[in-house]
């Protein structure tokens, strides 16, 4: 038995971070440290983007589906979201009102309708979004092409290692 899960079975105190030094977990390299860095700064952008688009992170990543996807029913949302249908309507019911999106008629199905965004909205959220964008594209645009394949072989293999993560089948 680890270090770690003997500390998770047992009774005598609560967990403590220091646990986690005397744990099999790799050490911190500069490169696993920047990796948390983006990440936290990452979520912290996606919340400041929901604080100007006034929005809850459940909103915003409806909003960030229709703005990738383009219209969706609310059922579809909720699929993409993974909330029910009637969640889904209520997200849909606080973008309408916060003019972020419209309900407009389904162009196949007249007893459907689709969620689009509203012109406005996806202005706003682009306005936040491009400097980041940009800056980024920047920062690969000035790499020279072998340091470039490098990051993008390293980066490539980041995404197996979370995909195969978020794939693998969860314990009871």
């Amino acid at each position: 038995m680890t270090v770690m899960s003997e500390a998770r079975n047992s009774d005598e105190a609560p967990w403590s971070r220091e646990e986690l030094a005397d744990s099999s977990l790799p050490q911190i390299s500069a490169i696993t440290d920047s990796l948390r860095e983006v990440d936290a700064i990452s979520r912290a952008f996606e919340r400041r983007l929901g604080r100007v688009l006034t929005v809850n992170p459940t909103d915003l990543a409806a909003m960030e589906f229709l703005i990738q996807e383009g219209s969706l029913t609310p059922s579809e949302l909720a699929v993409r979201l993974g909330v029910s249908t009637a969640a889904s309507t209520l997200v849909v019911d606080r973008l309408v009102a916060l003019g972020h999106v419209e309900r407009h008629p389904h162009d196949r199905d007249r007893r459907k309708i689709v969620v689009v965004p509203s012109r406005a909205s996806v202005n706003r959220a682009i306005d936040e979004l491009l400097p980041v964008i940009h800056g980024i594209a920047g920062v690969a645009e000035r790499m020279p092409p072998s340091e470039r394949a490098v990051v993008e072989r390293f980066l490539t293999d980041v995404i197996a290692v979370y995909r195969a993560a978020v794939e693998a089948p969860e314990a009871p």
